[in-house]
């Protein structure tokens, strides 16, 4: 009797130790279940925000080149605009477009200074002129040094190449005969011009003794024709310094 009691005892025992170990077994198992799921849970997400990071720094480089090459096209532009700005003025230097803006306008009208003279000799001479070409020209610098950028006679532009000169008893500009009344345009400060034509021993103050009409009038816009004439350079060509 003791010894089946024993028995039963020890299969007990046996039977208890291999169900403990079997709850730990698959508690073990349960647990390793639980830290592979939540590895592999870890792991597909790393691998998610990597692909993430993957396509936005794939984005950025594309993005960056986008950039690049708008940067690129921008400067492009901007030089292209600065050549086009370099070429309208060296065009407006030469005389070679048509240009507008404020200034002033000069009349220079010697009919009744003629009419006085006639009646003074007593007969009238259709050769009698008072404005001369060094007059023209001395008003030319006056405006120039007062801030003329543009300049024209009679519709006749000048430019560096012009040239004004007498043929008795005309004046001639770039081979083109003009006659009074003499109106003169200049684009510039319009106050600053019409000072200059003021300035002493200036043309207003050489014929203020007789009486030639002299208008200035400022104006808001003045439209200049282009130089009436070609320019063709036979000897003449660009010279690049070797000096870098």
């Amino acid at each position: 009797m003791k010894t089946k009691l024993i028995v039963i005892y020890v299969i007990c025992f046996l039977v208890a130790f291999v169900v403990t170990i079997q709850m730990r077994t698959v508690n073990i198992n349960k647990a390793d279940i639980l830290r592979l799921k939540t590895e592999n849970e870890l792991r597909d997400e790393v691998n998610q925000w990597k692909d993430a990071y993957n396509n936005l720094s794939s984005k950025n480089v594309e993005l960056n080149k986008r950039i690049e090459e708008y940067r690129d096209a921008s400067n492009q532009d901007e030089s292209i605009a600065l050549m086009k700005k370099e070429l309208d003025t060296a065009n407006i230097l030469a005389g070679l477009t048509p240009v507008k803006g404020k200034g002033v306008t000069i009349v220079l009208d010697e009919s009744k200074a003629r009419e006085k003279i006639a009646l003074d000799a007593g007969h009238y001479d259709s050769n009698v002129f008072i404005i001369s070409a060094e007059d023209i020209m001395t008003l030319i610098n006056e405006l120039l040094l007062n801030g003329a950028e543009v300049i024209s006679v009679n519709d006749q532009r000048i430019t560096s190449r012009s040239s004004i000169v007498a043929v008795d008893p005309k004046i001639q500009i770039d081979g083109v005969t003009i006659a009074a009344p003499y109106t003169i345009k200049a684009i510039g400060n319009p106050e600053t011009l019409a000072s200059g034509v003021y300035l002493k021993s200036g043309i207003i103050d050489k014929y203020k003794g007789i009486q030639l009409d002299i208008t200035v009038t400022p104006m808001e816009e003045i439209i200049i024709q282009d130089y009436d004439a070609s320019v063709n350079l036979q000897y003449t060509v660009p010279y690049e310094s070797e000096v870098q």
